[in-house]
């Protein structure tokens, strides 16, 4: 398997594909204890229905704010922005 790999979206990608269940993201509630992960297939996953709902909305190049508590939510919508093309400016709510 032959793989470019020219951008972090590249790279995520290229996980789901390779390591579909390997952790990507741990959120760690008081930075000891482990509340939730997150694997690179469900990453990818993730990152694409938000990047399809963005795509429906917003054109690439805009901007979305994310207020999001600390959490793999953000993470998700994150990526799910540099999917999409979108600017993401993330904010505390």
């Amino acid at each position: 398997m032959n793989l470019e790999i020219a951008n972090f979206i590249d790279i995520v990608k290229a996980r789901a594909l390779i390591e579909p269940d390997k952790t990507s993201f741990i959120f760690l509630q008081d930075g000891e204890t482990e509340v939730a992960k997150l694997t690179y297939k469900e990453l990818d996953q993730q990152a694409k229905v938000i990047a399809s709902q963005l795509q429906s909305i917003i054109n690439p190049g805009e901007r979305a704010l994310l207020l999001y508590p600390p959490g793999l939510d953000f993470i998700a919508a994150f990526f799910g922005c540099l999917y999409a093309g979108v600017i993401a400016v993330p904010a505390y709510p």
